[in-house]
């Protein structure tokens, strides 16, 4: 997929979490950045796959998700 289609698709699916992402952010955190909750979407989102989780996490970041949370979640999910 060429860069173009590929900042495409992630602008998309960042739009779609633009809510869930504003939910969690607004929500009380009971995990450091909220990164168990980025951890259960993330999770669920990739369902496992690696690439789609590099995705997902540009997307949440694209979103206005906590840098520190998201990276916690990748990387408890995918290692470093």
């Amino acid at each position: 997929m060429d860069k173009q289609k590929l900042d495409a698709l992630i602008t998309g699916i960042a739009n779609d979490l633009k809510p869930s992402v504003a939910r969690i952010e607004k929500s009380l955190a009971t995990t450091q950045n909220h990164y168990g909750d980025y951890l259960n979407l993330l999770g669920t989102l990739s369902n496992g796959d690696k690439t789609t989780g590099k995705v997902i996490v540009a997307a949440l970041l694209e979103a206005g998700a906590n840098h520190g949370g998201v990276a916690s979640a990748y990387k408890i999910s995918f290692g470093s």
